[in-house]
């Protein structure tokens, strides 16, 4: 959902699933910066007291529901980052690059209510993580797609990581 503009409609949506917890992305920034997660209407109220009158249609936030048991590895939470390249759209060429990688946070994993203003805990930007105590420096708390790929095999089985990278 787009906010301030689909507000009504996320709603509805939030109604559906009240003990959901959700993320707001602002569109127009990058690293991290404007990231946060809610759950309950309250604090997207709040919020939107104190923001919507500055937020241009140029600068909305988009809110989806958050992953709440999310796999994980090591105990901590990773995604991944691929890269497409679309030649067309009609009819739909697509083309991904096999050299993708997982970005991971610092700290181990927890959907505590707590928590859910910890960014080491659920944001895996590098931007964010590099000020984390556990940061490493010398791989950046990324694995590329080939060695992730390795660890899901051993831990999940070839069949299952096939599948997964094949529904990706």
């Amino acid at each position: 959902f787009n906010l301030p503009s689909d507000y009504s409609l996320f709603v509805e949506e939030f109604k559906k699933h009240p003990n959901t917890a959700w993320i707001m992305k602002p569109t127009s920034r990058a690293q991290g910066r404007g990231i946060f997660i809610v759950n309950k209407l309250s604090q997207i109220k709040k919020w939107g007291t104190q923001r919507w009158h500055q937020v241009s249609a140029k600068d909305p936030y988009v809110i989806s529901r958050y992953i709440n048991d999310p796999l994980l590895i090591g105990g901590k939470k990773f995604d991944l980052r691929m890269y497409v390249l679309v030649t067309s759209y009609r009819p739909l060429k697509a083309y991904l690059f096999d050299q993708g990688f997982a970005r991971f946070c610092n700290v181990k994993y927890s959907s505590d209510a707590a928590d859910l203003d910890n960014h080491y805990v659920h944001l895996t930007n590098v931007a964010v993580q590099k000020h984390g105590d556990d940061y490493n420096d010398k791989h950046g708390n990324k694995w590329s797609t080939r060695n992730l790929r390795l660890y899901l095999e051993a831990t999940r089985g070839h069949a299952a990581t096939q599948q997964l990278f094949d529904d990706i």
